[in-house]
């Protein structure tokens, strides 16, 4: 038997398998070792917590929070009142709205006071600021205000009819408030003032009435457009009211008050 030999000519035409390229081969494995790098990275990096920058608020802001604050609470009282009386204060917000307010459970007030000024009082008769007798007489025994239906005139105005922010200034984490305000009570003047007594003079009330519904009022809006227009020139003129508030609790306190007199 003839021994096979292979044709030089078909091992020339039948294509012999390729040899892998070691190139490709380093690259193929060094981009595979890239990706489980940057996965291991990306599973092992630290979460990041982002924490919002909180917008310190403006003292604009503030100041008309605080006005907010001051009439939500009637604090407009205290003109009237003084801060030695803050019983008559806290019973004048508990009755305000209210036709026949005449109990005032103590626990009430003791309460209202405690969260508008961070203080206390002793309880006793609250008396008339003509001094002719007491408005409430105070019950110890059932801790309860009393009125007093025998005494009978007319009072102070507890609301003025315009308040205007002054100053504001904010010192040491408290505020300094300053606002000025007109009253008008026919009662005591009739004069529109800067003080619930009717005394520091501002405009005659009667260049201002205008008819309503109800008889003879104030005409707010052209009492306000003069004020404003005026108020560098009469922002100093009259009495002025100062409030110092601190925080307590993640809200307001009013810590101190202070009448300035006219100049």
């Amino acid at each position: 038997m003839n021994e096979y030999v292979p044709n030089p000519m078909l091992q020339n035409i039948v294509k012999q398998p390729k040899k892998p390229n070691k190139l490709v081969i380093i690259l193929s494995i060094l981009v595979v070792v890239l990706l489980i790098i940057i996965l291991i990275l990306m599973m092992s990096k630290p979460r990041v917590v982002t924490t919002e920058v909180q917008r310190q608020e403006s003292l604009d802001d503030i100041a008309l929070e605080l006005e907010y604050f001051i009439d939500e609470n009637k604090l407009d009282a205290l003109d009237a009142f003084g801060y030695d009386n803050l019983t008559w204060v806290a019973i004048n917000k508990i009755c305000y709205g209210i036709n026949s307010c005449t109990q005032i459970q103590g626990d009430a007030v003791k309460k209202y006071i405690n969260d508008v000024f961070d203080t206390e009082v002793t309880f006793s008769n609250v008396n008339c600021y003509l001094n002719d007798g007491p408005l409430y007489t105070y019950d110890s025994v059932n801790n309860v205000f009393v009125w007093n239906d025998t005494h009978a005139h007319g009072g102070l105005s507890t609301k003025p009819i315009y308040s205007k922010i002054n100053s504001i200034k904010r010192n040491d984490g408290k505020f300094e408030l300053v606002l000025n305000k007109l009253y008008y009570n026919p009662e005591q003047s009739d004069y529109i003032t800067t003080d619930p007594l009717g005394i520091n003079r501002v405009y005659n009330a009667n260049d201002y009435m205008h008819t309503t519904e109800d008889g003879e009022d104030v005409n707010l809006t052209k009492l306000i457009a003069d004020y404003d227009n005026n108020f560098d020139t009469l922002k100093n003129t009259g009495t002025r009211y100062k409030y110092i508030f601190g925080q307590k609790d993640g809200h307001y306190v009013l810590e101190e008050y202070e009448v300035i007199s006219a100049e």
